[in-house]
């Protein structure tokens, strides 16, 4: 039986900040900066072979993409690195820019500590009888539980990672703070146009499918965008 050691949530979170640069984050679950949100929860460390690859750094980041037009134009808001050798769970906690759209993604971090790492798996949940990734905007705080990376069949581009249906991101999100969730909300933003016809739900001004991983440059056709390729 593996026993998971939870780490306690590192006090030093660093993220890359549109407009701002590379802005230090102190303290825990009960402080954000302004307009921020927190997502966090705890890794469940893969094994090495699941991988695919000897991990030690690993690193949950928000990544919000502005548009497809412009691939490098993107925020990315990490978590605290983390050694992967040295427990079996890890606590995270990202602060993410309430502003934006983002996906979750588990990395390696770059070399520099700023900008996109190496892609290691990619968070999806349901999205009301579909699965998705986009998390919209808003300033509500996420609580993931427990996150488990299952492996998919072209690794790494398949991994993704999981949680449990209680943590479900939309089920803890207000779009348009009528007083029901996203994930039973028909119309997330109240714009009039139903979800399911809707193009921009989180009513951002980017249609959301520019914003996932599928829409960044991927030249090797890997299933990996080119900017979380190398790290």
């Amino acid at each position: 039986m593996t026993v998971r050691l939870l780490l306690p949530v590192l006090a030093l979170v660093s993220a890359l900040l549109p407009g701002l640069g590379c802005l230090g984050f102190q303290g825990g679950a009960g402080d954000r900066p302004e307009g921020f949100r927190l997502v966090q929860g705890t890794l469940v460390v893969p094994e090495e072979d699941l991988l695919g690859r000897q991990v030690t750094g690993l690193q949950i980041a928000g990544i919000a993409i502005v548009s497809a037009e412009d691939p490098v134009d993107v925020g990315v808001f990490g978590s605290s690195v983390f050694d992967a050798s040295r427990a079996d769970a890890a606590a995270f906690v990202a602060p993410v820019d309430g502003a934006r759209s983002f996906v979750l993604v588990l990395q390696v971090p770059s070399a520099s500590g700023r900008g996109p790492g190496s892609f290691l798996g990619l968070l999806s949940f349901l999205t009301g009888g579909a699965e998705g990734s986009l998390i919209p905007p808003s300033e509500d705080d996420i609580d993931l539980g427990p996150v488990t990376v299952i492996s998919g069949d072209d690794r790494p581009a398949g991994n993704r990672l999981k949680v449990g249906d209680a943590n479900n991101p939309l089920a803890q999100i207000d779009t348009d703070d009528d007083g029901t969730m996203d994930l039973a909300d028909p119309d997330d933003d109240e714009d009039g146009t139903p979800d399911a016809s809707d193009t921009d739900t989180g009513d951002d001004g980017v249609d959301d499918a520019a914003q996932t991983l599928a829409a960044l440059p991927d030249e090797d056709g890997d299933g990996v965008p080119d900017l979380l390729a190398g790290g």
